[in-house]
């Protein structure tokens, strides 16, 4: 038998990648964008993404979609 996600579940940060294609969800703003490194505010943190020619293809209000070299993501809380 199939039950209801938990409350909030669909509202948490995710994260996608599939080759040189990141797409963030569920975020509340962009802190800094800059060569080499993005940081977007969550509920509970920070989240930076770090690498070569990232570019924003995509931005909505809470969908961010990148598209670059990924090298590292850190994640630090508030």
């Amino acid at each position: 038998m199939l039950r209801q996600p938990p409350r909030g579940f669909y509202g948490q940060p995710s994260v996608y990648l599939s080759g040189g294609v990141m797409e963030i969800e569920h975020f509340r703003r962009v802190r800094t964008y800059e060569e080499g490194r993005l940081c977007l505010e969550f509920a509970g943190g920070l989240f930076t993404v770090y690498g070569d020619g990232l570019r924003i293809e995509t931005l909505a209000a809470h969908r961010i979609t990148l598209r670059g070299r990924f090298l590292r993501t850190d994640f630090s809380s508030s």
